[in-house]
This record gives structure tokens, C-alpha cells and sequence, in this order.
């Protein structure tokens, strides 16, 4: 088991003393360490003396259920009480006030803390957020005394005021690759090889860390994968891990459930800075002109609207979207490292794309001037691509 580290200051926000109960919504892309920052919050409370009681709560398995999400979770909270909650269940909302009681009265004598990890899996489901506020969440924030703890891969969208009010956001970044992501794969790589010392090891990191930009699960994976296998650095090995890896890791966890062709169209906006729907539009039809022929506007705006709730692009107010982070750095480089050629021929489309935009403005207009050094940067990577 790694040693846990480098998310101290994340970890001190739960594990505070327990007058100082709020409630946390904890959030960051997929594998960035939310549900491992969760596990270790959940030791290091039910270690302390006295205990502390911790109700852990998955909500990934209730994206399969469709007849009563909250009956679900009311059961799961009770199931994992060891006998301290207990309900009659005349109905759901009636169990909900009898665990509100119990657990406002338990905190009273011992730390309560309620933890509900993957939210994401729910995030649309806004008649299931409305119940958990009026009849659990609402009533336990406004007493005050039960710490609740939301991790996803973005915040719940409260709506009731007691709610709102005691919410605290904690953003969880990528580790800093200079120190803590080394950290982490360099404990990885002695763990699977500890033949693996001096320049030979700092050689293996650095690898590791050009495909990961410090996403501590990605970090993990290649790591595990990079130590027996050491020394290998090539052309042919990046292919390797770009193939058996890190495009396996993108799809499974940044494009999961994404329908074709958004999951084809993440790939290639993976070379832009920035897109709207209307330059989405005018770069495919340039990148790749069979992927969306023909769609409408508002195919690309809904598109682009659910991939912002998932939290795979995200909305600048300036320009457009882009994608998201950690996200857009890690995907970009795969393409690179695995499709050469059509990595180099998506940045000239781009380059091509914002060549037009600028074109539509009057002569002499300083917006232009910027779309001119935008499609020169495009034309500029792919022809280091191709020199390299």
C-alpha cells in the first residue's frame, strides 16, 4: 500500500474537530484521488479516541437504480450504523426525519460524519438532490453538529439556502509534478523494481510524468507498468504506453458513457485552446469532415453543454470552452505520442479554421490580429510535430 501524502491540507479540511461542521463538496477530474482522499479521512476519524462515527455511501450503484435513489441511500446509511440508526419504514421521508433525530442526538456524545463519494453518477438527477436536501442534508446543515462530505468530479448543485450557506468548496488539483508527483512514482517504481536507482530512476519519473502532468491514478498506472520494464525509453516504448495505457485510461475514465462522436470530437478538440459551437463546427468540418456532417447548431451546443455538467470541458468567459485541465494536457500528448500524423493534421485544420475567422473581420481590427497568432501557433506545432 503507497503511503499516503501530499494532500495533508485537503485531509486536515475533513478531519478538523467536529464543532467546526460544514459541509464539504470535494471535486476534481476523474482518478485525481478524491475516494482515496475519502478512505484515509474515514481510517484516520474511526482512529481517533474516542472514534469517531464515519457513514460511507458510493452513490455509483444508485445510477442503476431508477425506483427510489433516497430509500436506497437512507438503507445504506442504516445498514453501515452498526445498529446505532434504526427506521419503521412507513415511508422514506418518515426514516429520513427518525436518522436526522438519531444522528443530531449522536453527535451530541461522538464525531458523526456522513461521506457520499462518485456524485457525478447522479449529477442530472436534480429530483434526487431536491429530496436529499429537504429531508437529510437541509436539516443536518442547519443543525450544524453532522460533518457531510460530497466528493465528485464537480460540486452538487445545492439549491436550498441551508444548504448553500455551509458549503465549503475543496478543489482537488493534480499533485505538482516538481515534488509531490515524484514522489508518488518514485515510491511506485522502488515498490516494482528496487534495482532502480540514480539517473536510471529519475529518467523513468520524468517518462512517467510526461504522460500523467501529475494525475496522481494515471501516475500510479504507468509507474506500475514502467518499473519492470525499465530501462525502455523510446520512440517505440511512449507508443507503447500511449496505446496500452493512457488512451484505455482517457477512455474508460475522462470520456466513460460519452456517445460517438463526442468521444471522437474530445480527441481532436484536444489540440484547440479554446472552441465554441461555431468554431467546433468550422474545425471539424476541416479536421474531419465525416465525423458530424450536417448537424445543426443546437447538436453542438447540447453537446458541448453536457460535456461542461461531466465536467470534461469546462467555460471561460472570454473566449469559449476548453477542455478541461489536467484533462486537456494528458489527452493532447497521447495523440501526439500515438497518431503523429493526425495530430499534425488536426493543427493545420485549426490553423486553417482560425485563418477564415479572422478573415471575417474588417481590415484593421485587432480581434484579427489575434486570430492571425492563434492559426500560427496551430501551424507551428504541427510543424514541430513533423520536424521531431
Amino acid at each position: 500500500m503507497l503511503a499516503f501524502r501530499n494532500r495533508e491540507d485537503a485531509l486536515a479540511k475533513i478531519c478538523v474537530p467536529m464543532e467546526q461542521a460544514v459541509l464539504l463538496n470535494i471535486y476534481g477530474e476523474a482518478g485525481i484521488g478524491k475516494s482515496r482522499l475519502l478512505y484515509e479521512a474515514a481510517r484516520q476519524l474511526r482512529d481517533k479516541s474516542p472514534p469517531a462515527l464515519v457513514l460511507y455511501v458510493d452513490l455509483e450503484p444508485l445510477a442503476k437504480v431508477t425506483a427510489n435513489r433516497p430509500e436506497a441511500v437512507m438503507r445504506a446509511l442504516i445498514d453501515q450504523s452498526e445498529g446505532r440508526l434504526s427506521g419503521v419504514w412507513k415511508n422514506v421521508e418518515y426514516v429520513a426525519g427518525q436518522t436526522v433525530m438519531q444522528l443530531t442526538e449522536l453527535a451530541g456524545r461522538m464525531s458523526v460524519v456522513l461521506m457520499f463519494d462518485t456524485t457525478e453518477v447522479l449529477q442530472e438527477d436534480m429530483e434526487f438532490w431536491r429530496w436529499m436536501e429537504a429531508n437529510l442534508v437541509g436539516h443536518l446543515a442547519s443543525d450544524g453538529r453532522v460533518r457531510q462530505i460530497f466528493a465528485g468530479r464537480v460540486p452538487v448543485p445545492w439549491r436550498r439556502v441551508e444548504a448553500r450557506r455551509t458549503t465549503k468548496l475543496v478543489p482537488l488539483q493534480p499533485l505538482p509534478p516538481q515534488d509531490a508527483a515524484r514522489d508518488l512514482i518514485q515510491e511506485v517504481l522502488e515498490q516494482h523494481n528496487p534495482r532502480l536507482e540514480g539517473h536510471e530512476i529519475d529518467r523513468a519519473i520524468d517518462l512517467v510524468l510526461d504522460f500523467s502532468f501529475g494525475h496522481p491514478l494515471l501516475s500510479e498506472e504507468l509507474a506500475t507498468y514502467v518499473a519492470p520494464r525499465w530501462p525502455a525509453s523510446s520512440a517505440e516504448f511512449e507508443q507503447e504506453l500511449g496505446h496500452k495505457l493512457v488512451k484505455p485510461f482517457i477512455e474508460q475514465r475522462f470520456f466513460a458513457d460519452i456517445k460517438h462522436p463526442w468521444d471522437e470530437i474530445l480527441w481532436l478538440i484536444s489540440a484547440l485552446n479554446w472552441f465554441d459551437a461555431t468554431v467546433l463546427q468550422k474545425f471539424l468540418a476541416r479536421a474531419a469532415p465525416d465525423l458530424a456532417p450536417d448537424q445543426p447548431d443546437y447538436f453542438f451546443i447540447q453537446g458541448i453543454t453536457h460535456l461542461r455538467i461531466r465536467n470534461t470541458v469546462v467555460w471561460r468567459e472570454r473566449q469559449g470552452d476548453r477542455l478541461h485541465g489536467v484533462i486537456a494536457r494528458i489527452v493532447r500528448h497521447c495523440f501526439e505520442v500515438i497518431d503523429s500524423e493526425r495530430y499534425q493534421k488536426t493543427c493545420r485544420a485549426a490553423a486553417e479554421t482560425f485563418e477564415a475567422l479572422a478573415g471575417e473581420f474588417p481590415e484593421g481590427i485587432d480581434e484579427a490580429q489575434q486570430y492571425h497568432q492563434e492559426a500560427e501557433e496551430y501551424r507551428q506545432r504541427a510543424k514541430q510535430e513533423a520536424e521531431q
